[in-house]
């Protein structure tokens, strides 16, 4: 008899509950995957106002004189180094020209190098934006961020620049600021996913150079680690990555002084108007 009556008991509360979970459904509105996650694309996009599109308006803008000076093409100051007429790029032995160091892109002739790099240049910014956005930084108020980040696309495979944004924010969120939170998310861009640092190896790449006993500014540096080993593979990307941030931010900094280069990058033009002031706005470190 108890049992009978706790049965009764029992239907009679899962029928409430099946009540409750009717009403609680219809009651809220229904999720909207996909037109929900377009306007949140679209909300992104409206908050990228193009400014940073000016950092490669053209072969003298400040974007290209800072990816210019990175690759070593030409000097803080805008003037060519003999790298920019033509090298071997000594990680993969291909022939590059022009200011981005153009893996041959352009053949022999160099406005052609120069052009190819600021149309493929340009073709990235925006997806470099919303990865930083994705990220939860504003790509305009951390210009220097964004322009490290278009730094390594240019000179590294895409997954590197892919990763780079959320590596920075990781970086901000463990303490690090200004350039030693760029170095660190530099570094660790290069980190695949099954947690291995690739940055080339013995044939190709910047590991290549690390472990070339001719290379002795990288030899020297690094003879305190066995070489493959964790250390040694971070502090060789480490030792380009630093020089190459550390070029940028000269440049930016020249830029906020109003100073402009003493020639210009474009091959056929002079440049006589000063840097864009927008592209020596603060980082929000």
């Amino acid at each position: 008899m108890y049992l009978h009556k706790l049965g009764r008991k029992w239907d009679f509360l899962n029928a409430l509950l099946l009540v409750g979970i009717v009403i609680f459904v219809f009651s809220k509105p229904a999720i909207k995957i996909g037109s929900d996650g377009l306007k949140s694309l679209s909300e992104f996009d409206a908050s990228y106002s193009g400014k940073l599109n000016t950092l490669f308006a053209n072969n003298s803008s400040v974007g290209v004189l800072a990816l210019c000076a990175a690759e070593g093409n030409c000097t803080i100051e805008g003037n060519k180094t003999s790298l920019y007429y033509g090298h071997v790029d000594p990680g993969n032995r291909v022939n590059n020209r022009g200011w981005c160091s153009d893996q041959g892109r352009g053949g022999a002739n160099l406005q052609n190098a120069d052009a190819g790099c600021l149309k493929r240049t340009q073709s990235r910014i925006s997806v470099l934006v919303h990865k930083m956005q994705a990220a939860g930084l504003n790509p305009e108020e951390n210009v220097e961020v964004f322009l490290n980040s278009i730094d390594q696309w240019n000179q590294a495979s895409p997954r590197v620049s892919n990763t780079f944004a959320q590596r920075y924010a990781d970086a901000i969120k463990q303490g690090l600021k200004g350039k030693e939170a760029i170095l660190w998310a530099r570094v660790e861009a290069f980190r695949k996913n099954n947690g291995e640092l690739e940055a080339g190896n013995s044939r190709v790449g910047l590991f290549s150079i690390c472990a070339n006993p001719s290379n002795t500014y990288y030899t020297t540096r690094l003879q305190q680690y066995p070489v493959w080993s964790e250390r040694w593979r971070w502090n060789c990307i480490a030792l380009d990555q630093r020089r190459r941030l550390e070029a940028i931010d000269q440049v930016l900094t020249k830029a906020a002084d109003g100073v402009a280069p003493s020639h210009s990058i474009n091959s056929n033009k002079s440049n006589s108007s000063k840097l864009s002031k927008y592209a020596s706005n603060p980082l929000c470190h």
